[in-house]
């Protein structure tokens, strides 16, 4: 099936390349985007920019128009200074691709001389993009569709931060360089595995570049959003800050110390005794209000040992030894 729609979308494009070739003065096939986790750009193009089927693709489509997401493979711009400084893994790349426009490769302006096309509608902050499932500590295979190849090049790959949410503009403060991986071209498609960081829970975001190694230094972004669920192997009490297997005053103690500036933890997920997906004031003082005057206890994982329920910001590095 995943291959039928890759024959008809490349056949769409070589028709739209005999059509049009005036529109696009770059090559129109050296290119592509992520298919597997789904990119944001792709989601549009899947959702029919004539008829979008998702309210955040109709929002992209009236920004930037129907011709931007028929040229799903086209999220590109040239960085030669990349190729000079010889594409050192994690290049900067904020001079180009600012804060707030890393979904759309910095390409917001419909009156740029280079880059008249714009992905604008990417940039839109919400919790409603589509998410690809996957799980904390897992390795995923990555599946970048090209509709030809680019080599020499290089993969490089960022996700957001453990604090970043889904109502947050994406930025650079907020993205962790994961690495370079080796990726692997086959049938039409480059591929390379990504192990999925174990703090990460919740709605995220993984932002790959893909740089040729030549005069041109063209780069093509792509963003996906992933629902990562909870590391099962990371097992906790809620409540128990202190991670000594029992829950007291003295884990109230340390989620106020920890909250007010005091030393870091390794499961904060623990101290989440509401399990509301943040930490404030309000987790030791149910603590307290279970321990002292017959409040509700702690929510699951409580009073044994296991997983976090519930996928949010709040993530378990590390739990006891359960």
């Amino acid at each position: 099936m995943i291959s039928t729609r890759r024959n008809s979308h490349l056949a769409f494009l070589c028709a739209l390349s005999m059509v049009v070739p005036a529109i696009f003065p770059t090559s129109l096939f050296a290119h592509g985007t992520t298919v597997s986790p789904v990119s944001r750009v792709y989601n549009v193009f899947q959702a029919n920019p004539d008829n979008p089927s998702f309210a955040l693709a109709a929002n992209a489509v009236a920004m930037d128009g129907t011709l931007s997401y028929y040229t799903w493979n086209e999220l590109s711009r040239n960085i030669p200074e990349a190729v000079t400084a010889g594409l050192p893994a994690g290049f900067d790349y904020s001079p180009w691709v600012p804060d707030g426009e890393l979904a759309s490769g910095g390409r917001t302006d419909p009156n740029s001389p280079d880059y008249p096309r714009t992905y604008a509608g990417l940039d839109q902050v919400s919790s409603d993009w589509p998410t690809t499932p996957v799980t904390a500590g897992e390795t995923i295979l990555v599946d970048f569709l090209a509709t030809a190849p680019h080599d020499p090049s290089v993969w490089d790959v960022w996700m957001t931060t453990p604090d970043w949410t889904p109502d947050t503009p994406l930025n650079w403060a907020q993205m962790e360089f994961l690495g370079r991986p080796n990726a692997v071209l086959a049938s039409g498609s480059y591929t390379f595995d990504l192990t999925i960081p174990s703090d990460r829970t919740g709605h995220h975001v993984l932002w790959i570049a893909w740089h040729r190694d030549d005069p041109v230094g063209e780069v093509f972004f792509a963003t996906s959003d992933l629902m990562i669920a909870p590391d099962p192997s990371v097992m906790f009490v809620r409540g128990d800050a202190t991670q000594d297997g029992v829950v007291n005053i003295a884990d109230a103690i340390a989620s106020l110390d920890h909250l007010f500036g005091g030393a870091a933890v390794d499961c904060e997920d623990a101290l989440d005794v509401n399990d509301d997906g943040a930490l404030d004031i309000s987790d030791p003082i149910s603590a307290l209000a279970f321990l002292f005057s017959g409040g509700a206890p702690p929510l699951a994982p409580f009073p044994d040992c296991g997983d976090d329920p519930t996928a949010d910001s709040v993530s378990c590095a590390a739990g006891p030894a359960c």
